[in-house]
């Protein structure tokens, strides 16, 4: 059981860890660009959503690029400066990329299409929005850019943590298991001890009342004594 609590925390740890860096580290898409628009969102922390009530406290404008993939899928990225905070792309120029987007607007007869570099996630119950960090021109509906931040990122935690695997396998077998054997030794001596000296006094008291047995059983008559 306890074996499996702890497979199961490591899976937990793991997979929290992959959504966190999933949603942090940037990612490409080759879109074409269909509109921009600007919103008043609620400020709600992690998550923003949209504020109907334009007096409601805490609220921003927050800008939009509506686009579409080759396939046909609709994918709608906020256009928000992340300043100095978390995570550090240092984006100031969301009002310059907002400008970018509309030039690149194009329609189903002509499409123009764009790279995307942006990172958060699309959740649309959440109301979620992925983040426009960068937006340039595509050589092809079918561009593949390789994003070799992810691949960094992902590949130095799978070596680290392959690497942190071993040393502690290595550190449990030189120095946990002997630890661990002389201590069950010295447990089980120790049991062994008192199991002995348990016996002894057993024994001891055994004899005794098999003496204070004889002793009473020799003022009986000799037909009926039980010790001869």
């Amino acid at each position: 059981m306890l074996r499996l609590f702890k497979w199961i925390l490591i899976v937990l740890v793991l997979t929290v860890g992959y959504c966190w860096l999933d949603q942090v580290l940037p990612r490409y898409d080759v879109v074409r660009i269909v509109g921009t628009d600007t919103k008043r969102l609620d400020s709600s922390g992690f998550f923003d959503s949209e504020a109907p009530n334009v007096q409601a406290t805490n609220t921003r404008d927050v800008r939009f690029v509506n686009t579409v993939y080759p396939s046909g899928t609709l994918r709608v990225y906020r256009n928000e400066d992340t300043d100095w905070g978390f995570p550090w792309y240092y984006k100031f120029d969301s009002g310059n990329l907002m400008a970018a987007a509309q030039s690149f607007q194009s329609s189903t007869e002509s499409p123009k299409w764009v790279v995307i570099k942006s990172y958060g996630w699309r959740v649309t119950y959440l109301t979620m929005f992925p983040n426009v960090l960068s937006i340039r021109a595509a050589s092809a509906p079918d561009e593949y850019v390789i994003p070799w931040m992810r691949i960094f990122v992902f590949g130095g935690l799978a070596i680290a943590l392959i690497w942190l695997y071993f040393r502690l396998r290595r550190f449990k077998r030189e120095r946990l298991d002997p630890m661990l054997t002389r201590i069950e030794n010295h447990v089980s001596a120790a049991a062994d001890a008192v199991d002995d000296h348990a016996v002894a006094v057993s024994s001891r008291a055994t004899g005794f009342m098999a003496r204070i047995r004889r002793w009473l059983d020799s003022w009986k008559p000799k037909n009926q004594r039980r010790y001869k």
